[in-house]
């Protein structure tokens, strides 16, 4: 029995895709230009690092992605607000411009929140826009203590309608997203530039439509690395 266990283990590990080598860019993008925003992003010490006094544009895979467990580790400076975006439906206006801005574009998705809880005012205002949460929608729990300027990991599973956020080796949410609560969450809110109920409905009616992936930049530095995911 535990022969089989390690096999299946070296199948799982083996099935799952670097998204990061360490090295180069290869892989990443912004969502309105195949090239790498070298502006507001970087490669330092092998990890993806947003440039604090760049302009603050999210970097997206080149790959596209539905069903999946995404792992990876990340770290944020003081002050940092960060986090990661799955099943980005398109972008979304500049919130320093309110115009939609090809050189700075920004994601329109679900977010797995990872901001600096202390110092950054928009964690502060509802338990909804904290680490673990999925911002604006749902509520994380039992987070476990995150110091700021280290290393953590972070777990991210979408699995039909099942979304799960997992920090530390702590599940800290899970979502449903065929579920009324999740749609009246999103009907409640009445922010322009995030996910709507059509959205909820376009992931009902096409199952198999793919989506990517966004390291989100809304000021500061915030880190990733060791980005795994599994399909």
């Amino acid at each position: 029995m535990l022969h089989l266990i390690f096999v299946f283990a070296a199948v799982g590990e083996m099935a799952a895709e670097s998204l990061f080598d360490g090295r180069t860019s290869s892989g990443w993008r912004t969502q309105t230009s195949v090239n790498f925003p070298v502006a507001s992003w970087k490669i330092a010490d092998g990890a993806l690092c947003s440039i604090g006094a760049g302009p603050r544009a999210d970097l997206s895979t080149v790959g596209e992605y539905r069903n999946f467990v995404l792992e990876f580790e990340w770290w944020i400076e003081k002050g940092t607000n960060s986090g990661v975006k799955y099943l980005v439906f398109g972008t979304r206006p500049n919130p320093d411009t309110g115009k939609l801005d090809r050189e700075v574009p920004k994601a329109l998705g679900f977010e797995l929140q990872l901001i600096d809880d202390e110092r950054v005012a928009d964690a502060r205002v509802s338990p909804a826009r904290g680490t673990g949460a999925m911002y604006l929608f749902a509520v994380p729990e039992k987070v476990p203590a995150l110091a700021i300027e280290q290393w953590h990991q972070a777990k991210l599973v979408v699995q039909g309608a099942r979304v799960e956020h997992w920090l530390d080796g702590i599940k800290v949410l899970q979502v449903d997203l065929e579920s009324k609560v999740l749609r009246e969450a999103m009907t409640n809110q009445t922010r322009a530039d995030i996910p709507k109920p059509k959205h909820l409905d376009e992931l009902r009616a096409e199952p198999a439509k793919k989506y990517p992936l966004v390291l989100t930049h809304h000021g500061g530095k915030g880190c990733y690395r060791n980005l795994l995911i599994s399909e």
